[in-house]
């Protein structure tokens, strides 16, 4: 065996761009370079000679709580969702809470401890939630989200762990570097205000469709989190939940959201998320029904029980690509990030409408890109089904006294 790795000399990028050229046949090599929007040359092969160390790791477990919405608007009736949701194959329950509710009567026969659970709950309803989880059997895997940044406020609810919410920047058409960028000076802000006795910091992120570059986003993110915390003389575990994005799912052809939600939770995935979150194909369109709400619990499932993709830590660790991306990633975000500090932070940034307007400009090349057909989405801008009709968005108002708000790419056409 050993003579089988040393009888073969080894290949050079060089060498390798040399066979590719003689391969093309006078067809420019340079044509097979993907300039993406974030400045970043995507090229056609890569090796070992991209690295700058030898990979390691970003992470070393890759199970992770499938994930079921439920939006609390009738106690009794979000009790049975989740219950049948724990039944049919979820390990894990997001609750999104906005009014006054009986947490006993929501959480019956709900048992905490053996769960992942996260409650997003708006501030005036925070201390009722918390007075009831203080007094009822949780697990380390109980998380309570009460984020007011984009409002202008940061308050640290919970000394044991901090919870923000980061997919925003996504949703609102932010490009992957930014919302990195914004996504950890979103949690500095909760750090300059944090005790040191923190134990695990939980961000809340979209995942979208760019398979290759959400992978190397979520794993960046992870590094740049660790790199931060070390600033503060921090030792905390660090959960990532993920949820599948809102930006290019489609009234039309609606069933094709199945297959772009499965990409994106496998990026999340193989990116390292600890929780997953798929929504229903339907979302968009329908109110929450058993059949769309199973569809997306089994496309985890899948994952796991088919594809494995729970077995293996980090997978990603080692290809050449996806390692050069991630670094590339850290390297511009951080330089992102400095630059929001050196104008005040996150807060003051959102004030002075830094953030916006940079959000904003990535929104607008996004919907270009969407427009002149560069950016496809099958059955959408290409491959329509001209009969079909045309349903239209429920989505709730998301905006916020930032002003950033959600955008759809297919409302642009």
């Amino acid at each position: 065996m050993q003579k089988l790795f040393t009888e073969f000399t080894s290949t050079t990028a060089a060498q390798w761009k040399e066979q590719l050229v003689k391969d093309l046949k006078g067809i420019d090599y340079n044509t097979l370079v993907w300039k993406t929007n974030l400045g970043i040359d995507i090229q056609p092969f890569y090796t070992k000679e991209n690295l700058s160390t030898n990979p390691i790791p970003v992470f070393a477990k890759n199970d992770w709580a499938i994930c079921e919405n439920i939006f609390v608007s009738d106690a009794k009736t979000a009790n049975a969702q989740a219950l049948n949701a724990l039944q049919n194959g979820a390990s894990g329950l997001v609750f999104h809470i906005t009014q006054k509710t009986d947490f006993a009567v929501l959480l019956n026969e709900i048992l905490l401890q053996y769960i992942y659970t996260l409650f997003i709950v708006t501030p005036e309803f925070e201390k009722e939630l918390s007075a009831y989880l203080n007094s009822a059997t949780i697990g380390d895997n109980c998380f309570v989200e009460c984020d007011t940044t984009l409002d202008g406020k940061v308050e640290l609810h919970n000394s044991s762990s901090i919870c923000i919410s980061t997919n925003m920047y996504q949703e609102a058409g932010s490009n992957t570097i930014n919302e990195l960028a914004f996504s950890i000076a979103h949690l500095n802000e909760y750090l300059n205000v944090a005790p040191s006795s923190i134990k695990t910091v939980h961000l809340n992120i979209s995942v979208g469709g760019d398979f290759f570059m959400e992978i190397a986003k979520l794993r960046a993110l992870r590094k740049l989190v660790g790199f931060l915390l070390n600033q503060y003389g921090i030792k905390a575990d660090i959960h990532i939940h993920a949820q599948t994005t809102l930006i290019n799912k489609s009234t039309v052809d609606s069933y094709n959201n199945m297959l772009r939600s499965t990409t994106e939770a496998m990026s999340a995935s193989i990116g390292g998320a600890n929780s997953i979150v798929v929504l229903p194909f339907d979302v968009e369109f329908n109110s929450q029904n058993d059949f769309s709400s199973r569809m997306a619990r089994n496309q985890q499932l899948i994952l796991k029980d088919e594809s494995y993709l729970n077995i293996v830590a980090d997978m990603a660790a080692g290809s050449y690509y996806i390692e050069t991306l991630t670094e590339t990633l850290c390297e511009k975000a951080w330089e992102q990030f400095k630059l929001i500090e050196s104008k005040g932070g996150l807060l003051a940034c959102l004030k002075s409408k830094y953030i916006q307007e940079i959000i904003t400009k990535d929104a607008e090349i996004l919907i270009q890109q969407f427009k002149e057909g560069k950016l496809i989405l099958v059955g959408v801008n290409k491959f329509q089904n001209k009969n079909e009709e045309i349903k239209v968005i429920k989505r709730k108002n998301t905006a916020n006294p930032s002003g950033i708000k959600a955008i759809n790419l297919s409302e642009s056409l």
